[in-house]
């Protein structure tokens, strides 16, 4: 009975979640009210508020994520502890072996942190040669511990369990770290050597018998922030692993241009997005953006602090329809030197960085949430230019979550063929 009670409390919960229903806690200071022509939705529980309910202790509860105490004398990439976990799907368990790896890595600013890798292996044998492995970095865009898939994966609610499906019925392993790391520092360098050490991590685990064996990078809008960052880190950060190859789609490549437009009123229902990156950028960054009262409105700070907690779809219901250009206390305060030259060294296609590996790439031509030319555009020109081995597919008559749908197949495709040792077709640059 205790089964079915703890698998039925997930389901309510998470149904509850994604239907964003309930109010917030008492006790949560509530926001000023907001101008009549923005977002008038009543404020939400976040997903903070609401996973304390489910049968299993939150990260920020279970010492499993706790740091060692000879961190500093760690290598990257070295496991700290590891566990077998089981992995649920919509309050179901699922029938695949499931090992967790807490590990050494860096932040944006090389400083030595631990984040944790998930890998999924299935019970399908693989003869031939070493299993592939394929590190899938999810569009995790939240704020919070609990939104990251070491947590979400355990309590049934990580929300790309299809697109990584596909790679378990081929006999694929399948590793989904928790790229933001503890802090969730969202879109920062950081994520790429989260996941170039979540690789490390998982090759060097005997339990999991994945040590020679070649690898895919996939990801898809904030997944492809990770994923692009380690793409073009490789070299530098850890050469000597056997990266077959890159897929990324609906890519925040040019951060500049992201930052423009997610400020304006034009961006409608995308304005979440740089509200998410302020605050996140602010954690890792607090030497260029200091603290929200020193460049936000008071309606502006409490609106950040509100999405202090939150993950992407209560995050995204709460900051849409809202220009953070409204809010700001120097209009220009984006545009500021200090800002534009942390968002380009932030931004895809720096020379320094240039992939070596070969790179899949998609992007919806009518983007709404990450304009194709606000947001890629400008970084398929500097990896044409720099001569990098890139293939871009455009999707039409589409938006950000039918990009996905649509790009997903070939992109699925191509990683299936590069870890099968397929010579990927060349370069379609120059693209137009």
């Amino acid at each position: 009975m205790s089964f079915i009670r703890n698998n039925f409390a997930r389901i309510l919960v998470a149904t509850a979640m994604c239907a964003g229903v309930g109010a917030a806690t008492a006790d949560a200071d509530p926001l000023p009210p907001m101008p009549g022509d923005q977002n008038q939705l009543p404020e939400l529980p976040s997903e903070s508020d609401v996973y304390p309910f489910f049968p299993l202790p939150t990260p920020a509860d279970d010492p499993w994520y706790t740091d060692p105490e000879n961190l500093d004398s760690m290598a990257n990439g070295d496991i700290v502890r590891s566990r077998d976990v089981q992995h649920y799907m919509f309050g179901l368990p699922w029938p695949v072996a499931t090992r967790q790896i807490l590990y050494r890595s860096t932040n944006s600013h090389d400083q030595p942190i631990v984040t944790a890798t998930t890998v999924l292996t299935p019970g399908i044998p693989w003869a031939g040669g070493p299993r592939p492995l394929v590190s899938y970095q999810e569009a995790i865009d939240g704020l919070a511990q609990v939104c990251n898939p070491s947590y979400t994966l355990r309590a049934g609610t990580f929300k790309e369990s299809s697109a990584v499906q596909s790679f378990l019925v081929q006999g694929y392993a399948v590793a989904i770290p928790d790229f933001n790391g503890k802090t969730n520092a969202y879109l920062s360098t950081g994520e790429g050597h989260m996941v170039l050490d979540g690789i490390r991590a998982a090759q060097r685990d005997p339990a999991l018998g994945l040590a020679n064996s070649p690898v895919a990078l996939l990801g898809y809008s904030g997944g492809a922030s990770g994923t692009g960052f380690a793409a073009e880190q490789h070299h530098n950060y850890a050469p000597e692993l056997n990266i077959v190859g890159a897929a990324f789609g609906g890519i925040p490549g040019d951060k500049v241009g992201i930052a423009e437009f997610g400020a304006s009123h034009a961006a409608g229902q995308a304005n979440f997005t740089l509200w998410l990156a302020v605050v996140s950028l602010s954690r890792e960054y607090p030497e260029v953006f200091g603290h929200y009262d020193e460049f936000l409105t008071p309606e502006g700070v409490a609106l950040a602090n509100d999405m202090n907690d939150r993950c992407l779809y209560t995050g995204a219901a709460t900051g849409a329809f809202r220009p953070m250009s409204g809010y700001l206390r120097d209009p220009d305060f984006l545009r500021s030197p200090e800002i534009r030259s942390l968002l380009e060294n932030l931004s895809f296609g720096q020379p320094q960085n240039r992939p070596d590996i070969p790179l899949f790439t998609f992007h919806s031509t009518t983007d709404q949430l990450l304009p194709f030319e606000a947001a890629y555009e400008t970084t398929l020109q500097k990896y044409c230019a720099m001569g990098v081995d890139v293939r871009f597919y455009p999707v039409p008559v589409s938006e950000h979550i039918s990009g996905e749908v649509f790009g997903y197949v070939p992109a699925t495709l191509w990683v299936t063929a590069v870890l099968r040792g397929v010579t990927p077709e060349p370069s379609n640059c120059p693209a137009t």
